[in-house]
């Protein structure tokens, strides 16, 4: 191209811009994929799901959320995801401590991240040809979904402002108020992958999960269907003057823990058992089971309610 040729585009491209007439870029969401919708689904479709709260300190990810979770990433490459956290870590209510939340990991501050997310979220909320809307958040069980400043629910179908997070503009907020990750909470249903965009069959029966022991502030290792609500059970707090060793047990009693974790909750457990928090997996059961048997109780080589509740009344 000649000299006056590119000086007379840069000059019309110039002129454009100025006058406003340059087409604008496609949006990214436009060439965005969505994740892959299975084939073969009923005709029916189960209600929203009705919100069950965490109730169990129990850090396994259960077979719903893992294959949801593994989804997205691989739909969105530059992604990744995040499920169990350790109890008590992230506040109130989430679902990641008994295994029924993806935090999946996009930014809304990247301009393709945030189209990837938004085509997402789009695609589990859109109405599907039966005219059943929010059809994917109904088949998969999401009791919630949390970004960039706002939360969609399944107890009224609508997006409402998240906390304060529209004026919590600093980057420092960007976890809190969701905008450097997707938070998706499924309900027990969805986590165990018994609905339909798991099994082509509709599951529509609430599932309570598990119920809190009355003086234990986590629920026990679940492992069936609940049809019937959780009774309410105040929370139990630690004696005045209590050693800190006391308030970290009464924190997490009725947690789900395996003899081979480390970390605030085994740590404790072991102090109670007089042995180091760095003990092995190997002293650390036998040394639980002979606890047990000092104190007649079944063996069941975990730390069971009424282990909890025996530990809890023998600490100083």
């Amino acid at each position: 191209m000649s000299r006056a040729r590119r000086h007379l585009c840069a000059v019309i491209t110039a002129l454009l811009f100025v006058t406003g007439f340059v087409a604008a870029a496609p949006s990214a969401t436009a060439a965005t994929p969505v994740p892959a919708t299975p084939t073969g689904l009923p005709t029916s479709i189960e209600n929203m799901a009705q919100y069950v709260g965490q109730t169990a300190c129990d850090l396994r990810t259960h077979a719903g959320t893992a294959a949801l979770a593994k989804l997205l990433v691989a739909t969105y490459r530059d992604t990744s995801y995040n499920t169990t956290y350790a109890c008590g870590t992230d506040g109130g209510q989430s679902e990641h401590y008994d295994g029924r939340a993806i935090d999946w990991m996009v930014s809304a501050r990247s301009v393709s991240q945030r189209a990837e997310a938004t085509a997402a979220i789009t695609w589990m909320l859109a109405t599907d040809r039966a005219g059943n809307r929010f059809a994917m958040a109904r088949r998969l069980g999401i009791q919630y979904i949390i970004f960039n400043n706002r939360i969609w629910g399944s107890w009224n179908g609508q997006w409402d402002a998240y906390e304060n997070c529209a004026k919590q503009t600093s980057v420092s907020y960007d976890g809190y108020c969701h905008r450097n990750h997707v938070h998706i909470s499924l309900s027990w249903n969805g986590a165990y992958a018994r609905t339909s965009f798991f099994t082509k069959h509709v599951f529509d029966a609430t599932d309570y999960g598990p119920c809190r022991t009355l003086g234990l502030n986590w629920a026990y290792h679940y492992v069936g269907y609940n049809p019937v609500r959780c009774r309410q059970i105040p929370v139990v707090t630690p004696r005045r003057n209590a050693s800190a060793l006391e308030q970290t047990l009464v924190r997490y009693s009725g947690a789900l823990v395996y003899t081979s974790e480390y970390g605030p909750i085994m740590g404790a457990v072991r102090q109670a058992l007089h042995i180091s928090p760095y003990s092995s997996a190997a002293l650390t059961q036998t040394t639980l089971n002979n606890y047990q048997r000092l104190h007649r109780l079944t063996l069941t080589h975990s730390m069971d309610p009424a282990t909890w509740l025996k530990m809890m009344t023998l600490t100083p």
